[in-house]
């Protein structure tokens, strides 16, 4: 399970990148669903949450994170 700390920082993450506030983001925000959301924003989005973490991520995890639940597990399995 997630720690509250990690999906904060996630969801603030998110916010910041997407131009969104971060208590609307949810297990049914996905990358179809936002505006901003686009392949530039997610390139972006990906760079933060490496920069937040300490973290790396591999070409396929970038394609493959097209939602919040996919950051969720990604970086759970990273950190």
């Amino acid at each position: 399970m997630l720690a509250d700390g990690l999906e904060v920082r996630i969801k603030q993450v998110m916010a910041d990148i997407l131009d969104l506030p971060a208590d609307s983001i949810d297990d049914s925000t996905v990358m179809e669903r936002i505006d901003s959301w686009d392949s530039l924003t997610h390139i972006n989005l990906c760079l933060a949450f490496e920069q937040e973490f300490q973290v790396s991520f591999e070409v396929s995890e970038i394609e493959s994170m097209l939602s919040y639940t996919d950051f969720v597990e990604v970086l759970e399995k990273k950190l």
